[in-house]
Parts: C-alpha cells; sequence; structure tokens
C-alpha cells in the first residue's frame, strides 16, 4: 500500500511511535541506502526520504496502521463498509454479477488494503488485490485460486453517497418557502447534526463529503450516474414535477434505493438517521 511522505510525517509527529508499526513491502535501495523488505520503517528513515526528494513509500498493508491513515485522511483512506471471508467474496460478486446484468448501473466492491499472495519461485508476497482497486466477479474468478481460504477481505461498495433530491424550480406545485426550509432541513439533517448523533449512516459514509444536493429534476439522473450515490432521499410528497425525473432513474436502475421523507422532527433526527441508515444498507436483491 502505497502512502505519501506528507501523511507518514504527519502520524509520526502526532502520535506515539508503539503505536506506528509498519514495515516496507519490498526492498529499495536509494542514494546508495539499502532498505529491505519487512523492516519496520523508522522516524529517521522519513528525514532521509525528505532529504533524498522521496515522495512516497509502498509499506505492508497491516489494520491498525491502516486505522491511524483513516483517522487523519478518511477521504483517502475511507474505513471499510466491512469484512468478509473467502467463501462470502465468492458469492456476494456473484449476486453482484447476476445483478448487475438486469441494470444499467454496474456494482462491483473495492478492496480496501492489499491482498497478498506468495510467489512459488522466489517464495515473495506479491499484491494480488491492491488497496482501492475494484474488484468484480470477472476480476476474481480469474484470480481467486491464488487466494488463501483463510483470507479475510476489508471492502467497501461501489456505491456511496446520499441525493437529497427537493425541487427548487419556480414552477414546481408547491410553495417556494416550504420547499426551501425542507431542503434546508434534509442538509442539516444528514451533514451539520449528523456530528452530534450516535447514529453511524454507514462507516464509509462521510457526511460532509457523500451528500449531494438536487435542485433540478433534469438533473438527477445525470448526478446519480455520475456520483454513483447509494440512497435517494426525496424531501417532499411524491409530485408530477419527480415522477418523471424518479421514473428516468428507476429505468436506468431497477435496484434502486429511494425514501420520502416531506418532513423532519427537529427534535428527533436520531429517528430520521436510522430511518435513512435502514433503507441506505439494504440490498434489494438479496431480500
Amino acid at each position: 500500500m502505497k502512502v505519501s511522505l506528507e501523511q507518514l510525517k504527519v502520524l509520526w509527529r502526532k502520535y506515539n511511535q508503539d503505536f506506528l508499526r509498519c514495515s516496507y513491502f519490498s526492498a529499495f535501495t536509494l542514494r546508495g541506502r539499502k532498505f529491505h523488505a519487512e523492516d519496520e520503517i523508522q522516524a529517521g528513515d522519513l528525514a532521509y526520504f525528505e532529504e533524498c526528494g522521496y515522495p512516497q513509500v509502498e509499506i505492508n498493508y497491516v489494520e491498525s496502521f491502516y486505522n491511524l491513515l483513516s483517522a487523519e485522511f478518511p477521504l483517502e483512506y475511507r474505513r471499510p463498509y466491512g469484512t468478509m471471508d473467502f467463501i462470502n467474496v465468492d458469492r456476494y460478486l456473484d449476486i453482484l454479477n447476476n445483478t448487475n446484468k438486469l441494470s444499467r448501473r454496474k456494482r462491483f466492491i473495492y478492496v480496501v488494503g492489499d491482498v497478498y499472495s506468495i510467489d512459488t519461485v522466489n517464495g515473495k508476497h506479491v499484491i494480488l488485490f491492491g488497496h482501492n482497486e475494484p474488484l468484480d466477479y470477472k476480476t476474481w474468478n480469474e484470480k481467486k485460486r491464488q487466494v488463501s481460504k483463510d483470507q479475510k477481505f476489508n471492502y467497501r461498495n461501489s456505491e456511496c453517497g446520499v441525493i437529497l433530491f427537493v425541487n427548487m424550480k419556480p414552477n414546481a406545485e408547491t410553495n417556494y418557502i416550504e420547499r426551501f426550509k425542507k431542503n434546508t432541513d434534509l442538509v442539516t439533517s444528514i451533514v451539520t447534526r449528523k456530528r452530534d448523533s450516535r447514529v453511524e449512516i454507514a462507516p464509509d459514509f462521510i457526511p460532509a463529503e457523500d451528500t449531494i444536493s438536487v435542485n433540478d429534476p433534469d438533473n438527477l439522473l445525470d448526478v446519480y450516474r455520475g456520483t454513483n450515490a447509494r440512497l435517494i432521499i426525496i424531501g417532499e410528497t411524491i409530485s408530477d414535477s419527480y415522477k418523471r425525473s424518479l421514473l428516468q432513474v428507476k429505468q436506468y436502475d431497477k435496484f434502486v434505493r429511494m425514501m420520502v421523507v416531506p418532513n423532519i422532527n427537529p427534535g428527533d433526527i436520531d429517528h430520521f438517521l436510522k430511518q435513512v441508515k435502514m433503507v441506505y444498507n439494504s440490498d434489494r436483491w438479496s431480500a
């Protein structure tokens, strides 16, 4: 897994070095100095890399170290959505493959951290599936014979994010002020009030980054396709101005997740977020 020198320097400044145990993935030489595979990275190494203008380091994936990266750089090193063993990865990708045949949206998973195999010639570790690489059923079947049956996979889904859909065009059926308030309430509930709530929508969901407002019905399908959002929340009772846009999305992806939330009780945000969490994490094709 490649980590930038600047990111490593942040961790070494902030955390006790007892927590910063990570090692080099492979051997390399830099200005005559040799670094060996499996050697632990030392604070002095970082100073040497900086002196040499060496921008990034390839390290062995260790879950505890990844958690520190995720805490400091949550967007680049997102937390995994979950963990699966070999059998469940095989089963889940098979389900997604069958689902993809019925939808224009093509779903897959991202590997979180590196997954290794052993080179039978020299006995060295090689990266079989790299961090943040997409993994679909075809790629999995090409390589799964090289995977240990005891391997655990940290993963994220290809779908991530929430679209907040409130029509703000002047010619919409309902009062503009009411629509403006509903849109504001939705954004506040997901992005701002989420920080004060104990409800986590999903481990890899970052509210400030993964919440997208759509206020023009003509743009909904393009945003849904372009962001790979996992859920559409409609902030009003569905009227004619919404039906056409939602139908377009439904024709594109028959498994789209939607929920209608015409009103939000400011005193019960946790209940609202629990409902969002339930729909967000549902898989209709496996029900």
